[in-house]
């Protein structure tokens, strides 16, 4: 990384930081553009050359927080583990965080709905020019999945692709239920069922080998959040 991309990179984490502070202490609507270019000590022409809008911070915010349990996934199949667990893994702490966070989970998926349904499922198996992270949550979803069905924990007659798409479209449908509903119940335990549900029928006999379910260390719903309210 050159300089002007390692300062340029330093300058949108400030940002961030500034962000995510603000919609912790007002919530998201409550937090204006000024308010952020003021707390970053930035002009507002400085936040434009990095963000497009409000609703783009919160994006970043959510990839820059997940992005540590994305590499933790390619390090758990890289030490040898059961690939179809650590999707599992990988499906409830992000399930976890929109749990914690409704508020700017409700934003994400408006913001993202195009993209995660339909435009980045064109680039699932391309070939990675950037390494972008806009794509990193489908691609290690698509790459558990390869893993999985390379030693045999899922059943071959299915596509990759296909598997990868169904295993998505669950996810995103079980979390934007819940962000529609009153959120009474919990999305974890929601998101539990649906991916096991799932998983018993994408899944070779014996595919757990009597593992036992994951169970983050928070899965309750009712964490308080000023973000949340």
């Amino acid at each position: 990384m050159g300089r002007r991309e390692e300062k340029r990179s330093i300058t949108k984490q400030q940002i961030l930081t500034a962000a995510a502070e603000l919609f912790t202490e007002k919530g998201y609507e409550s937090t204006t553009l000024e308010d952020v270019t003021e707390r970053a000590n930035l002009s507002k022409g400085t936040f434009y050359y990095n963000f497009e809008s409000k609703e783009d911070l919160v994006v970043g915010i959510r990839r820059s927080a997940l992005s540590s349990t994305i590499d933790e996934a390619y390090e758990a199949v890289a030490r040898g583990e059961n690939p179809f667990l650590v999707l599992e893994k990988l499906l409830i702490d992000r399930t976890v965080y929109t749990e914690k966070y409704p508020e700017l989970a409700s934003v994400f998926y408006a913001h993202r709905f195009e993209y995660m349904f339909f435009r980045a499922e064109q680039k699932l198996h391309e070939p990675d020019k950037k390494d972008e992270p806009q794509g990193r949550f489908r691609k290690v979803v698509y790459e558990l999945v390869c893993e999985a069905q390379k030693v045999g924990l899922i059943r071959s007659d299915l596509s990759p692709e296909e598997v990868s798409t169904l295993i998505s479209g669950c996810f995103l449908h079980a979390q934007g239920a819940w962000l529609a509903s009153d959120r009474s119940t919990s999305l974890v335990d929601r998101v539990h069922r649906s991916i096991h549900i799932l998983f018993d029928g994408l899944g070779v006999k014996g595919y757990r080998d009597g593992a036992s379910c994951y169970t983050p260390k928070t899965s309750s719903n009712k964490t308080s959040s000023k973000s949340s309210k």
